[in-house]
């Protein structure tokens, strides 16, 4: 029974692993953001009028850079008298009103993701309370007070923090995605199919990315339970620890277990580092191969100069989401893997009330006759562990339990207070 509870504690298996069922949990977790549908609706509008006063920006600046390029060249030809501020200021005028705007919607749409993040964190705490309350003794038995703060604090603080930037941010990158591409093609369409040309490299490289880095996060989530476990359970028995000489036994497991979080840690957050400069690389292959065709084009004058600027602007703008979506890939598997512990512990099966044969409790009457009846046991239903048990305790008769440990001392205790049911026989208190 001991070695049961301990795997209970530190799991059966240092494997590391990812969500079992990424698409199972997220639907949950959709399903528990349905409450404030309206709220996130809000998000999305103001998050896409955010993006798209941002696109705007860039190709505007880019007529300002043609008037200013065409001025110039004017004045050194001798055919204008220079530059023409008074355009060149009202563009100025219109980009400063347009990122105030933009500024503007961005924050209301974080200021109501906050607020719907902290309602989804205040309701998963309390149904994990009200969880805490209906579960039976035996589900604690097999996990330690840290294993379940754990689910309580750091899996809902992951999935509280995941979703204020995971919604907004899925929103801004795919509207970047589709109206910078827009703008690209409407400067020129050779520059964007040289532009494209990156994409199915930037895929491929965030794919195997990807795929290193996503089963890291549950392995990660998981060991940093069972880390806070340990040590609830070092702490609070440490007297224990210390009479039978177990704390380098304690260190030992401490250690073990701290390296494995340590090593799906590393490895998750080594792997999700790696994308940015992975993107950035090849964003500036990009660059180069723009700049020489719009240099070209330029020249041959089918482009203005100031569209070869907004169009590198542009390019910035279009790997930046494709960067971000990968991220948040990993941001989504993390979350997962969060969601997942904590819908495992809302699910859990709840203690049965039976409320049959009900017998009235007189103080004064009950004499405390124990009588256990040939009571079979097991926490499994497949491995009895106490078997033909029977016992007849007489009112004032004083009774010792001596056994080797896991002989079942403290589990006949727990069955006569009904912290378990028997599976078979009785057990009767004064006959009844």
């Amino acid at each position: 029974m001991a070695g049961g509870r301990r795997m209970g504690r530190h799991g059966a298996s240092m494997a590391t692993e990812k969500p079992k069922n990424f698409k199972s949990t997220m639907k949950k977790l959709l399903s528990y953001l349905k409450k404030y549908k309206y709220k996130i609706l809000l998000v999305v509008l103001f998050a896409i009028a955010s993006t798209v006063f941002t696109i705007v920006g860039p190709k505007i600046l880019g007529k300002a850079t043609t008037k200013i390029f065409e001025g110039v060249i004017g004045k050194i030809s001798g055919s204008t008298s220079g530059i023409d501020f008074l355009y060149v200021g009202k563009i100025a005028v219109t980009m400063v009103l347009l990122y105030l705007v933009a500024s503007l919607f961005t924050y209301i749409q974080s200021f109501i993701m906050t607020g719907v993040s902290n309602n989804v964190t205040y309701r998963f705490r309390k149904d994990i309370s009200l969880k805490l309350n209906k579960l039976p003794i035996k589900y604690f038995d097999k996990q330690t007070h840290g294993e379940v703060l754990s689910r309580i604090t750091n899996d809902v603080d992951t999935i509280s923090q995941n979703l204020t930037q995971v919604l907004s941010q899925i929103v801004t990158s795919v509207t970047t995605l589709i109206g910078t591409l827009v703008m690209m093609i409407s400067i020129s369409i050779p520059m964007t199919l040289v532009s494209l040309l990156i994409l199915p490299v930037s895929v491929l490289f965030i794919m195997v990315v990807v795929k290193f880095s996503q089963r890291y996060f549950r392995s990660q989530q998981e060991y940093l339970g069972h880390i806070n476990g340990h040590v609830e359970e070092m702490y609070s028995g440490h007297t224990v620890v210390k009479v039978f000489n177990k704390e380098n036994e304690s260190v030992k497991t401490f250690n073990e277990l701290n390296d494995i979080l340590y090593s799906s840690a590393w490895k998750s957050q080594y792997f999700s580092g790696l994308m940015q400069p992975i993107m950035a690389f090849i964003g500036n292959l990009g660059y180069v191969a723009v700049c020489i065709l719009g240099g070209y084009l330029a020249i041959n004058g089918k482009i203005e100069v100031g569209n070869i600027q907004a169009f590198t602007q542009y390019l910035r703008n279009f790997t930046q989401p494709i960067t971000q979506l990968a991220n948040i890939s990993n941001v989504l598997q993390q979350t997962a893997a969060a969601s997942e512990r904590v819908f495992e512990f809302l699910d859990e099966e709840e203690e049965k009330e039976v409320f049959d044969n009900l017998m009235e409790f007189n103080e004064e009457k009950t004499t405390g006759r124990i009588t256990f009846e040939n009571v079979d046991f097991g926490y499994n239903p497949d491995k009895i562990i106490i078997k033909n048990f029977s016992a007849d305790i007489k009112p004032g008769q004083k009774v010792a339990i001596v056994g080797p440990t896991g002989a079942g001392k403290t589990t006949i205790v727990k069955l006569l207070m009904r912290f378990y049911d028997i599976n078979s026989g009785s057990i009767k208190i004064d006959g009844g």
